[in-house]
């Protein structure tokens, strides 16, 4: 991918121009350490917020949870700013800021989760924010477990708290690169590349700052390295601008997982942290476990409702395609696709069950001066009426009707022997007939039709095809002969063996 070098340039300066002017004034480095420290994650923000502008502030697209996070991080450190510089108080770890930056990582767990995703409706969305509000409160009872408005107690305390925000980062960072990993599409791979990138970076960061910085420098003297917690922001800042993340190439199957156990992410984050409170709060680290639980069940079972509901869709839709599909528009009976279908099947079971199986095939007799005379509408209007009178003949639900094309309409008769067939075959002639619709040009003054009829089995070798060629031979016989008649399909005569 082409590296944004210019912006990677900016941001070495900007981390060169700290440098300098702490060495210019060693004496003063933490004061002049502020503004820098304040100013990398709001610059990062003010990128999170250009990108929605860009992409758009909705929030499945998950840049607006992002600069929620920066904004956070800003904040705390303001504070941190206001507590030393302005209010002249050097404890480590204050109360109310702590649980400014604890919380920065709450808005970038609900992305990973893929609680925002637009697929999600709102009652699930609810869970998960109801989810989201429950860890930041617990966190909040953590942090003030362990420290005070002013401060922690002792360094014990201030390492307990170093370790949870260590134990967040290692959380937050495994989530967005396991989403990366999986991502599905250029959004979600632009998306959690960048959290992919600023999270791993950041836990590195936050390390070396909580572990050597804030718990060891006002022993040893001097904050001269303090712009290594800006380097993620700056990253962050620098990759966003333009925001030309790869996607990675991953298995299908990883991303099937990694999606369906994404929800897992925000139960198991406030589950960890109801874990840690149970030795301070008892009742309030089981409470957590049970938001946990319940919280990722009832979510769970909104989401198996909607999965089943949309396979219900689909089955459903998937019936109308192919009613559409073996359906015939115009007279709603069987298109060709569907007959042919339901013969190879009806055909297969007369052979396995030795049943017999009768065809119809129907002609209307000089439909096309139908058509020459009163137009295709009602053509149209005659074809699909007298589909519906031959339907009521299929008394039956094994009986089936297709349109075969044109004017010419097939009737499968599954078993029904030569008798049963030709007693179909009268009902069929006299029923159109009885509709007397005018053909004014036909020689018989109404509609009339011409049946070809055909049962399986006859003698020698056959297969489906053959029974509707001896049927059409049969129909063309009786159209011949005059039309308005019903013809036979003559039996096929046994074939002999050749002369030795």
């Amino acid at each position: 991918m082409p590296l944004p070098k210019i912006e990677l340039a900016l941001a070495g300066a900007f981390l060169a121009l700290q440098v300098l002017v702490v060495a210019l004034f060693p004496q003063n480095d933490m004061t002049l350490s502020y503004p820098f420290m304040i100013a990398a994650p709001l610059l990062a923000t003010l990128v999170m917020l250009r990108r929605c502008l860009l992409d758009g502030f909705a929030l499945y697209k998950g840049w607006i949870l992002v600069a929620a996070s920066m904004l956070l991080w800003t904040l705390g450190m303001a504070m941190s700013a206001a507590s030393e510089l302005v209010l002249d108080r050097h404890n480590l770890t204050p109360g109310a800021i702590m649980l400014v930056y604890i919380q920065y990582g709450v808005p970038i767990t609900y992305a990973a989760s893929g609680a925002n995703e637009e697929r999600q409706s709102k009652i699930v969305r609810a869970v998960d924010a109801a989810m989201a509000v429950s860890l930041g409160y617990l966190f909040y009872v953590y942090v003030f477990s362990l420290t005070t408005l002013q401060g922690a107690a002792d360094a014990d305390h201030a390492r307990q708290v170093v370790w949870m925000f260590d134990l967040e980062n290692l959380f937050l960072a495994f989530c967005c690169v396991l989403r990366y990993l999986a991502a599905k599409g250029h959004r979600e791979s632009r998306l959690f590349g960048l959290l992919a990138i600023y999270t791993v970076a950041y836990l590195f960061a936050a390390v070396y700052f909580n572990h050597v910085l804030a718990l060891q420098a006002p022993q040893v003297g001097g904050y001269r390295t303090l712009w290594v917690i800006e380097m993620p922001f700056l990253l962050l800042a620098a990759l966003g601008w333009r925001c030309v993340i790869p996607p990675v190439l991953h298995s299908p199957r990883l991303a099937r997982i990694v999606h369906s156990g994404s929800p897992l992410m925000l139960a198991l984050a406030v589950l960890l942290t109801s874990l840690f409170l149970l030795r301070q709060h008892f009742y309030l680290g089981v409470a957590g476990v049970v938001v946990a639980l319940v919280g990722y069940g009832l979510r769970s079972t909104l989401m198996q409702a909607r999965h089943i509901a949309s396979e219900d869709a689909l089955r459903h839709d998937r019936a109308a395609l192919e009613s559409l599909a073996w359906e015939d528009a115009l007279t709603g009976t069987l298109n060709r696709r569907g007959f042919d279908h339901a013969l190879q099947r009806e055909y297969a079971r007369a052979q396995r069950t030795g049943q017999p199986l009768g065809l119809l095939m129907i002609d209307i007799d000089y439909f096309k001066l139908v058509n020459d005379r009163y137009g295709h509408l009602v053509g149209d209007r005659c074809l699909r009426e007298l589909a519906g009178e031959l339907r009521k003949l299929c008394q039956r639900s094994t009986d089936l009707l297709a349109r075969y094309g044109g004017e010419e309409f097939a009737l499968l008769l599954p078993d029904t022997d030569l008798a049963g067939a030709t007693a179909m075959a009268v009902k069929v002639r006299e029923t159109i007939r009885g509709m007397a619709i005018v053909n004014a040009d036909s020689p018989f003054g109404i509609v009339t039709t011409s049946v070809g009829l055909a049962v399986y089995p006859m003698s020698g070798d056959q297969v489906a095809t053959d029974l509707v060629a001896r049927a059409d031979e049969a129909l063309y016989e009786a159209k011949r002969s005059g039309r308005d008649r019903i013809a036979y399909a003559p039996p096929l005569e046994p074939a002999r063996d050749a002369p030795a």
